[in-house]
């Protein structure tokens, strides 16, 4: 019987335990299909901790320009920016938890910065911080928005 791929994970991980782990390895020394199995985890795990070193924005010029692109939205929330925001949380939040998770967090009226706040709790919870940061980064990526001392930035 082949190792289910949450087992193979752990194997990777080494937290399957002394004795399951030797079955594992006396297993994967037999059966190709499961070691080619275990190279795609292992090259997934990669390729996301590649992507955790990716240096993270300036967190205090990120933090400026949020706090300044919610205050704009406050003074207009039917602004372009605040509709654009709004849409690419929402697809966001699908991509992740799927369309009941939308249905759950967004409701009529619902301000951006405030979807803003729901979506980064939850993305934090599931996903991890430096997950988190990584979406909301992508969110805000060539996102028309006034910054700091009224400067505009996209």
């Amino acid at each position: 019987m082949h190792p289910r791929g949450a087992t193979l994970v752990a194997f990777c991980d080494a937290e399957g335990g002394v004795d399951r782990n030797r079955r594992i390895a006396k297993h994967l020394s037999k059966c190709e299909k499961c070691r080619n199995q275990l190279r795609r985890i292992q090259s997934e795990k990669d390729k996301l901790s590649a992507g955790a070193a990716i240096p993270a924005m300036d967190s205090k010029r990120g933090l400026a320009g949020m706090l300044s692109a919610i205050t704009a939205w406050q003074g207009s929330p039917t602004s372009g920016a605040a509709s654009e925001l709004k849409g690419r949380l929402r697809r966001q939040i699908e991509t992740y938890f799927g369309s009941p998770a939308v249905l759950a967090v967004e409701r009529p009226g619902i301000r951006a910065e405030e979807l803003l706040g729901k979506a980064s709790q939850i993305l934090e919870v599931f996903l991890g911080p430096n997950a988190a940061e990584a979406v909301r980064d992508d969110v805000f990526r060539g996102l028309d928005w006034a910054g700091p001392a009224g400067e505009t930035r996209r």
